[in-house]
């Protein structure tokens, strides 16, 4: 049957296609500007070691980049089995995301490394958002009132992080994320609590910290 074709991890092909498709231009610059990305944003998604995966939103990018059709980087051209082919597209095209896991603070400092099992409880997500993107329950009170303890957020890890976003981010040696707006001044960054009565509202962000994602929407429980 087709479903019981082996298929390669995704993200193994997604790579591998962005490779092919980079090999048409002379230089990495020349990539980059096509996809209307700085090269040390390509760099790592798809560079000799790259530090993020192609998530969907990236794919999607880069195939209306190239004039590919939607899930022409998911497919693996290696493979002259036609039947696995199709059944990839079809697969891609009746995807429709809506649940996203809700997770600890602690497992969103390693995203990538949970599984779908690893949590039964899941929440309806009305922003458009990548397969990556994942819920949190608010605790503490640094961006009250704006979020409040108990608030539901939804988190992308793919969406890319500006001045103003809020952002779940993991600190130099922290085993668990903090939520905090994120600031641009210059060349540094900084980490704001919104809650205007919090002992220290604004904190540098450390060189080497990690922005484990976007904030792209929230959800208040009402009793």
């Amino acid at each position: 049957m087709v479903s019981n074709v082996p298929m390669r991890n995704i993200h193994t092909i997604r790579l591998a296609n962005a490779r092919s498709l980079a090999k048409d231009f002379p230089t990495k610059v020349a990539f980059a500007e096509r996809l209307g990305k700085e090269p040390t944003q390509v760099s790592r998604f798809m560079g000799k070691n790259p530090t993020k995966r192609i998530g969907d939103l990236i794919a999607e990018q880069i195939e209306m980049a190239f004039g590919q059709s939607k899930g022409w980087l998911d497919i693996d051209h290696t493979s002259n089995n036609i039947d696995e082919q199709s059944w990839a597209i079809n697969k891609i095209n009746k995807q429709k995301p809506k649940d996203v896991p809700l997770i600890s603070w602690e497992q969103a400092g390693s995203v990538g490394n949970y599984q779908p099992g690893d949590t039964d409880v899941h929440y309806p997500c009305p922003e458009k958002h990548s397969s990556s993107t994942f819920a949190l329950t608010i605790v503490g009170e640094s961006m009250y009132p704006d979020f409040i303890p108990g608030e539901i957020i939804y988190v992308d890890p793919e969406v890319e992080a500006q001045s103003g976003s809020c952002v779940v981010i993991r600190q130099s040696g922290d085993t668990e994320t903090t939520f905090k707006q994120l600031m641009f001044d210059g060349s540094k960054k900084y980490l704001k609590a919104l809650n205007p009565n919090w002992p220290k509202p604004i904190i540098e962000m450390l060189p080497d910290a990690v922005i484990c994602g976007v904030v792209i929407g929230s959800y208040r429980k009402r009793n």
